[in-house]
């Protein structure tokens, strides 16, 4: 006797699960695979904007107006925050923008997120600059220079404390 049609239909359904679930199987492999492709890949582009920015000739250096004055340069230390610092002063010119992104755009105290500071600097919001930017923003909070909200997404000016009056 032939199989029912509804037998027949219930083997290509069986069947058409089964592929279903070999294919999803085959997607999370894959997905896995690129996932850890795109974390070497922006760890690599993060390495090369290093090592060009370190190995690149200081083009914001700023000819001191008297002598003795110091003008911090690419690959400074970022210094520890205290009163009367100027960013200026004291840190290095892409430190210094980022300060001032931050600074001029984190109003209403939500801060910017790593893309919006791309943006302001005149940088291409993409992984492997937002990634440099977060570095040094990270680097900027543990020196007192800058905040970040409890997430680590979101980083603000440093709180000045208000003066009494």
């Amino acid at each position: 006797m032939p199989p029912s049609p509804l037998g027949l239909l219930e083997e290509r359904r069986e069947a058409a699960r089964v592929r279903v679930e070999d294919l999803e199987t085959e997607l999370e492999r894959l997905e896995g695979e690129l996932r850890s492709a795109r974390v070497v890949l922006e760890r690599r582009v993060v390495a090369v904007e290093e090592l060009a920015e370190a190995l690149a000739p200081a083009e914001d250096a700023v000819e001191p107006a008297q002598a003795g004055v110091r003008v911090p340069q690419k690959g400074a230390v970022v210094p520890v925050w205290r009163e009367g610092l100027d960013p200026v002063d004291a840190l290095a010119p892409d430190y210094r923008r980022l300060v001032e992104a931050v600074e001029s755009g984190g109003e209403g105290g939500v801060g910017l997120t790593m893309r919006e500071v791309a943006v302001a600097v005149g940088r291409e919001p993409v992984a492997a600059v937002t990634e440099n930017l977060r570095q040094k923003a990270r680097r900027l909070v543990e020196r007192g220079w800058l905040e970040v909200d409890g997430s680590g997404s979101r980083f603000m000016p440093r709180r000045r404390p208000q003066a009494a009056g």
